[in-house]
């Protein structure tokens, strides 16, 4: 089953030229995307079917009941839900070591752009140098690059509604086994003071529009599950899920608001013989 909706896509334009967009508010995001009609398809079936695979298809789809009775109070989640989803990510992934570099909550408030429903696809990432991403993370957690040469990194997203099943403005992802890397755009995200430990280094990106793109989310997700998906890997070229906001048109009028918890993580890996 699939559902017809729109996502803005990174502007065809800048697929071609030497400088990037900046994107960090309402206003750059209507100049920088154009909105398209996509079909969406519900991917819970084929997860529980076992026809889509994370390391394949870039996401998967976990259980979680979080212990964290409060996630808009960052104390309580950094404490109980930090280590909560480094557990996750190990048990999901094989990982010898989860690094979590930061986490988001959404809500209906659409008075910080930093907190309300993304509505443009993206990446949280640049895709171009992953073991220059992994240096930073690993500086920021006190660590020493060159103690980890022979290692590989890969960063995950994990996504989880909490207070409401999710009816209204699910999150939708690109399918990585259709994503090209020639589609992706680095861009910069400008929405964060410079002085907010919370602020970003480098660059990020996303794609431009590609008909091939396959599209999909996960159903009446419940505050027990967790949306699991790929950003960056030093193991392989690609592999990401962009992602975004999406206005479901079968969503119930009178349905509450999505809130969410996004947490970014890095997973450490053993080089394989």
């Amino acid at each position: 089953m699939a559902v017809q909706a729109q996502v803005r896509y990174l502007n065809e334009e800048w697929r071609h030229r030497h400088d990037i967009p900046q994107i960090g508010d309402r206003e750059s995001r209507r100049a920088n995307t154009s909105k398209h009609v996509v079909s969406i398809h519900d991917a819970r079936p084929q997860l529980e079917r076992g026809e889509i695979d994370l390391d394949a298809n870039g996401f998967a789809l976990l259980r979680h009941a979080s212990a964290v009775q409060d996630f808009q109070d960052d104390a309580e989640v950094k404490a109980v839900y930090y280590p909560e989803i480094v557990a996750l990510a190990k048990r999901a992934t094989g990982a010898v070591q989860v690094f979590v570099n930061q986490h988001v909550i959404r809500t209906e408030d659409k008075t910080d752009f930093n907190k309300a429903y993304a509505r443009f696809l993206h990446c949280d990432y640049s895709l171009e140098d992953a073991r220059a991403a992994a240096s930073r993370i690993l500086d920021k957690q006190g660590l020493a690059a060159a103690d980890y040469d022979d290692m590989d990194f890969a960063w995950y997203n994990a996504w989880q509604p909490f207070d409401n099943v999710v009816l209204r403005n699910p999150l939708a992802l690109v399918d990585a086994a259709s994503l090209a890397m020639n589609d992706i755009v680095d861009y910069q995200y400008t929405g964060y003071s410079q002085a907010s430990q919370d602020a970003v280094q480098g660059k990020s990106s996303m794609p431009a529009r590609n008909p091939a793109h396959r599209f999909y989310y996960v159903s009446r997700m419940s505050p027990e599950e967790v949306l699991f998906f790929k950003q960056l890997d030093t193991r392989r070229r690609g592999g990401a899920c962009p992602h975004t906001s999406f206005d479901d048109p079968t969503s119930p009028p009178d349905a509450p608001p999505r809130r969410s918890i996004e947490t970014r993580l890095m997973a450490v890996f053993r080089k394989a013989a």
